[in-house]
């Protein structure tokens, strides 16, 4: 009994602190922000930070991770989005549980302040981010894209179409006051949801396959060799 008090205690120290940081770090940014006005705010000693994170940087990395997670929708890593086998029921699916994920109301808004600021202001833990974060979500819709399998997108094409598809997904977020002004609600629904991706959806799966029937070099230069 007294070891889950003492983890219950732990857990709660460290998730004041990563509750503090966020609202410390949406503010002030990475570099500007200061380990004293976090603990202040979390009410926890300095050196907690140091037992918990070891670093700036790390609780930085944490924070922004603990933010993600902070939603009804959060996705888990291991959903299988290639269950079917079908390339449209596949890549619905993928853009429907991003955008869900997205623009989820229950996440904290000092997490998407955060990642503006990480945009203009890069912290020392973007590559780690990017690691741990992005390179996994882009690699569950590339292994989707490949279900289209009419030809192998060559690497610059395969970014081209995946940078789309992602900037697809964040215009709603990144432009919701405009969207949601243009669309005379206040919050997006379920079936906004739905609506926004059946057109990405629709959208990027004629554009990728345009792409596909280009012919590519090598097959340019085997028609001039015919």
């Amino acid at each position: 009994m007294a070891k889950n008090i003492e983890k219950s205690q732990d857990d709660s120290t460290r998730n004041r602190l990563l509750l503090a940081a966020g609202e410390v770090f949406a503010l002030h940014g990475f570099h500007r922000a200061t380990i004293q006005t976090i603990c202040e705010k979390a009410g926890a000693n300095i050196a907690a930070v140091n037992y918990y994170f070891a670093s700036k940087e790390n609780l930085y990395l944490e924070t922004l991770k603990f933010g993600r997670r902070l939603s009804r929708h959060f996705l888990p890593e291991d959903v299988d989005h290639l269950a079917s086998g079908d390339p449209l029921v596949a890549l619905r699916s993928f853009v429907r549980s991003s955008l869900e994920s997205l623009l989820d109301e229950s996440r904290p808004e000092w997490y998407f302040r955060m990642l503006s600021l990480e945009q203009f202001e890069p912290s020392p833990a973007l590559e780690r981010y990017i690691h741990d974060v992005i390179e996994p979500w882009r690699n569950r819709l590339v292994a989707v894209i490949e279900l289209l399998g009419e030809r192998k997108l060559s690497p610059s094409e395969l970014n081209l179409v995946v940078s789309s598809i992602a900037g697809q997904c964040q215009y709603y977020l990144r432009c919701r006051a405009v969207v949601l002004k243009m669309r005379g609600t206040g919050c997006y629904c379920a079936s906004d949801i739905d609506e926004i991706a059946d057109h990405i959806t629709t959208f990027s799966l004629g554009g990728i396959r345009a792409i596909m029937q280009r012919p590519t070099a090598s097959s340019e230069q085997e028609h001039v060799k015919s």
